[in-house]
């Protein structure tokens, strides 16, 4: 039996879509499935918080700090405004821009069968082809929370797709975009408070950056409630949250913010052996699921940063499906974004990761962007530029926390990723962006920590200098 396409996937994501345009561009015949307007919801989540977490910066203030006097949104046209940068935004992935490049395009729901032979079946399709990339959505995790399944709760999805702005709200979670919701909430006046069972904001950064991050929250007006763990949640038209300590949370709305899962429950990943994980689908280093001829990429790889808008791991995925399955994918250097007001990138270690592995030959640099020009010159001191560097000039990992974060991160991914040693930056060209000047000061500190006095480079260089003058 002759082979249908190239390339299947099933889809549902901005991943997904960016998978099938490479794939047909390389000249593959493929096949894209995926669940009807997820992408669009998707979006549409994404683009409205960012409009939210900018709504107070227009007023004149700092950018991030809470302004009670200005007016809020006009609900209505902010949700015009989402809908028409979801449509703008989507349009050069479109299904129909899709089709027109050669892809066959399919709205509905797929599942795996493996008899007779490998397929992507749909309720009137049977694809078969020569490789499968997985780009599901995903959903948050439903706690186990007696009473939580019978009230309306609802879902980061929902919010921008509600008639209006909750006025209360009790976030279960602390994902990225749970924690950039209660802030964008927070500073238009609402009444959030943000509850995880879990003792730290960001369990996956270095303890000092969690703790800016929480206090950032609660200077935006989050009431923030970590290490607490809820026992029970009713509902008989307010929401009652009790909590381990006897206490009662009152609120009009529970939103879900919990980390995201991949949603594989229809795709039948069990025939083909795939089973995924707490943290998502498991994949080896060339993006392999345990099925060779399935790879996975996009938000469905999980982990903290599930929503993390970055798409380096879509072409490894699709080149490896379409080829021979070697180039490899190094979640290292993959950049990593927390969509707060200031922002919050990351790429490779943290601090104590760092330390933890290479010891003394990994030192901590860093630079408050209130010391910084630019900084001042933009109205937005708040926040730090921290960076691991290894002894030998090897860039091991960066936070950039602050206005600036968007630009440099991927800048810095860029640079780690080709593994420019960081005494050699000072011979690059000027970066394009306002806040170069970061990267002069960072390699500033370092050096000083390198010359610093009783450190062989300073120790020879003194002795050379004498040497000099007593040379007349």
């Amino acid at each position: 039996m002759a082979i249908d396409y190239d390339l299947v996937i099933a889809g549902g994501t901005v991943q997904g879509r960016r998978a099938a345009a490479l794939a047909a561009r390389e000249g593959a015949r493929v096949a894209l499935v995926e669940p009807p307007g997820r992408v669009d919801r998707d979006l549409a989540v994404s683009l409205g918080l960012e409009r939210l977490a900018r709504w107070r910066g227009q007023g004149g203030n700092d950018g991030w700090a809470v302004d009670p006097s200005a007016p809020g949104p006009d609900w209505a046209a902010l949700q015009a405004q989402i809908q028409a940068a979801t449509a703008l935004a989507s349009a050069s992935l479109s299904l129909a821009s899709l089709a027109t490049m050669g892809v066959d395009t399919i709205a509905a729901r797929g599942q795996f069968e493996i008899r007779p032979r490998l397929a992507l079946t749909t309720a009137d399709r049977r694809l078969r082809a020569r490789g499968y990339v997985l780009c599901p959505p995903t959903c948050p995790t439903v706690p186990t929370i007696p009473g939580l399944a019978q009230t309306p709760y609802r879902t980061l999805e929902d919010f921008p797709h509600g008639e209006t702005l909750p006025d209360q709200a009790i976030i279960l979670g602390r994902s990225p975009l749970a924690i950039a919701l209660a802030q964008a909430l927070a500073r238009l006046g609402r009444s959030v408070t943000l509850l995880s069972r879990g003792d730290q904001l960001l369990p996956h950064e270095d303890s000092d950056l969690s703790l800016l991050g929480e206090q950032l929250l609660r200077a935006s007006g989050v009431t923030v409630r970590l290490g607490q763990r809820p026992t029970a949640i009713t509902y008989d038209g307010q929401f009652r949250v009790t909590l381990e300590d006897g206490t009662t949370l009152h609120s009009a709305q529970v939103i879900l913010g919990t980390a995201p899962q991949p949603e594989v429950e229809n795709l039948n990943l069990a025939a083909l052996g795939v089973r995924p994980g707490v943290a998502g689908l498991a994949v080896d280093d060339r993006l392999r699921t345990a099925h060779p001829r399935v790879l996975a990429c996009g938000p469905a790889l999980g982990g903290y940063w599930a929503k993390a808008t970055d798409f380096q791991d879509v072409p490894i995925a699709v080149r490896n499906a379409l080829y021979l399955p070697h180039r490899q994918h190094r979640a290292f250097h993959r950049a990593c974004l927390l969509p707060t007001v200031p922002a919050l990138g990351r790429v490779g270690l943290t601090a104590s990761q760092a330390q933890r592995w290479f010891g003394s030959e990994a030192a901590v640099i860093q630079v408050s962007l209130g010391d910084t020009l630019a900084a001042h010159l933009a109205g937005d001191t708040t926040g730090l530029c921290r960076w691991v560097v290894h002894r030998d000039g090897r860039l091991l990992g960066a936070h950039i926390w602050g206005a600036c974060a968007q630009d440099l991160i991927p800048t810095v991914a860029g640079m780690m990723q080709n593994d420019w040693r960081i005494q050699h930056w000072e011979r690059l060209p000027t970066l394009p962006h306002s806040h170069a000047h970061l990267f002069d000061q960072m390699l500033a500190a370092w050096q000083r920590q390198r010359w610093q006095p009783g450190t062989w480079r300073r120790d020879w260089a003194e002795n050379w200098c004498n040497w000099r003058r007593s040379r007349g």
